[in-house]
């Protein structure tokens, strides 16, 4: 059991490159409070809405790339239509995917001799007696509602235990880590479109990363995963509605970086980490607008709306980016 939950461990480690951005202010997604944001984002804003999610359409040469914005969590049994995504798949003969962990066994063995990477508490600790007693409060509402015991938690590190509750309550509370990409999926295999990931990325550099957090960058971290299941829970039935609709001036009202970003931009190398992420995704689009044909690709928002984010540098790199036609 020590081992699965070790293995666990260090696969919710990796998803925190799942939806990252350049750094912790960079993907604020444009209120004005924190500057000016994408130019590109900006002018479309103003294009009229067809139903369904935000969809961009970006074209250089001959080639037409058709990039659908995502924002998990989704719940589970929500249903949402998207005829222009639908025809874009028609056209396409790729979809793209976001990055994926590269996990292997002498990955996983490694993780658990080391103890967790730094991610474990010492032999003896229990987590929640060492929490300050307003996070110690949070913590422990935090994983009722998530239908959890302290056990599951208590010989983790603060931020670990705090992605761990967060993935826990999401899945008690109906809320899918993986949606939309999963059901996007699903839509290019019934029409036999080639699926692809746009990368990989080293697990190894991310547990590493998250195991050099301070002390109080741990309760930090913490303190970030713990809004955001807070946040998660208010909305049970509501969050994942402004995404479904394309409404992007009420995303941008409340999608700003998620707790595992700024919990990675707070240790030695997280930044490096998350510029890498966001260059090897501009990388890949700026690679199939080089190929003939029409291509999906799934972004997180967190990639594309900021500044100097994909839909910027794919600009700068001199292709159209445009709303697609309706």
């Amino acid at each position: 059991m020590a081992i699965v939950k070790s293995s666990l461990a260090a696969l919710t480690v990796a998803a925190l490159l799942s939806a990252t951005a350049a750094n912790a202010q960079t993907i604020n997604l444009g209120l004005a409070s924190e500057g000016p944001g994408s130019a590109v984002v900006e002018e479309l804003l103003v294009v009229a809405r067809a139903p369904g999610p935000a969809i961009w359409l970006v074209e250089k040469g001959g080639s037409k790339l058709y990039v659908v914005g995502s924002a998990a969590p989704l719940p589970h049994q929500m249903a949402w239509k998207s005829p222009r995504l639908e025809r874009a798949l028609d056209q396409a003969d790729l979809l793209l995917t976001p990055p994926k962990a590269s996990v292997g066994p002498a990955q996983i063995a490694g993780f658990v001799l080391k103890g967790g990477a730094g991610l474990r508490q010492g032999m003896g600790d229990k987590l929640e007696d060492e929490l300050p007693p307003d996070l110690k409060a949070r913590f422990v509402s935090g994983r009722t509602r998530a239908r959890k015991s302290a056990s599951e938690y208590k010989n983790w590190q603060p931020a670990m235990a705090g992605f761990l509750l967060l993935s826990d309550f999401r899945q008690a509370a109906g809320l899918s880590e993986a949606k939309p990409v999963s059901t996007i999926e699903r839509m290019a295999k019934a029409r036999k479109v080639k699926i692809k990931a746009m990368g990989q990325y080293r697990m190894s550099a991310v547990v590493s990363s998250a195991g050099k957090l301070s002390k109080d960058a741990q309760l930090a971290c913490l303190r970030d995963a713990l809004d955001e299941l807070e946040y998660d829970g208010g909305r049970p039935k509501t969050i994942g509605l402004d995404w479904a609709r394309g409404d992007l001036a009420s995303v941008r009202s409340r999608y700003s970086a998620s707790a595992a970003q700024r919990c990675l931009a707070r240790s030695p190398a997280g930044a490096k980490l998350l510029e890498q992420q966001i260059g090897q995704s501009a990388s890949a689009l700026s690679d199939v607008l080089n190929r003939p044909g029409v291509t999906v690709a799934v972004v997180d928002l967190a990639f594309l709306l900021p500044a100097n984010g994909v839909l910027d540098r794919l600009k700068a790199s001199g292709a159209t980016v445009t709303s697609p036609p309706d």
